[in-house]
Parts: C-alpha cells; sequence; structure tokens
C-alpha cells in the first residue's frame, strides 16, 4: 500500500507540474501532500477560489508565524493539499488558475 500510494501522489504532483507550469511559483516540493503557490493577497486569492471555483485552500498566514524579524513566511502563499483522486486534483488546479487569472 506505501508503494501504491506513492504513485499516486507521484501522479498527482505530475499534473501539477504540467498544470501549474511557471505559474503562481510552483515547484515541486521534495516531500509532503501539498503545493505553496504564491498569490499575493492570500485571504482574496481564497475568497476567489471558492467563490468563483468552489476550491477550497488555506491560505499561508493561517498555518506560519512571523519569525523573529516579524516576517510571515506564509504571507504570500496559500496551501493546496492534493488529497483527492488524480482527475478531481487536476480539475480543481485547472479552476485555481482560471479563477486566479
Amino acid at each position: 500500500h506505501v508503494e501504491e500510494n506513492r504513485a499516486l501522489y507521484r501522479r498527482k504532483f505530475d499534473l501539477a507540474d504540467q498544470i501549474m507550469a511557471g505559474r503562481f511559483g510552483h515547484y515541486r516540493p521534495q516531500g509532503g501532500f501539498y503545493l505553496l503557490l504564491d498569490v499575493g493577497d492570500v485571504e482574496e486569492a481564497a475568497k476567489a477560489l471558492w467563490g468563483k471555483a468552489a476550491v477550497r485552500v488555506i491560505p499561508g498566514t493561517y498555518l506560519a508565524r512571523p519569525d523573529l524579524r516579524g516576517i510571515d513566511p506564509g504571507k504570500r502563499y496559500i496551501r493546496v493539499a492534493l488529497v483527492q483522486e488524480p482527475d478531481v486534483v487536476a480539475d480543481a488546479l485547472h479552476r485555481i488558475v482560471e479563477a486566479l487569472a
């Protein structure tokens, strides 16, 4: 089951690489099950995605705290979990691109 799960996530990240290529600072993480996309105003992006695309994401500011210099590392990023089946993930990623274009 571990190898099957790894293959499933590899497939979802392959889809993300194709769909998000060159957009929102997309990069393929070395581990994990989500993407961090640079969208600028994270709360506005999250609202737009929910309202326009029926996609729920988490603003990075909800997941991080400012460091000792006062810099919030999540300030510009939304977290997109790739936890659904590949066809659902692909559809959602296309809707993200369209809604935030």
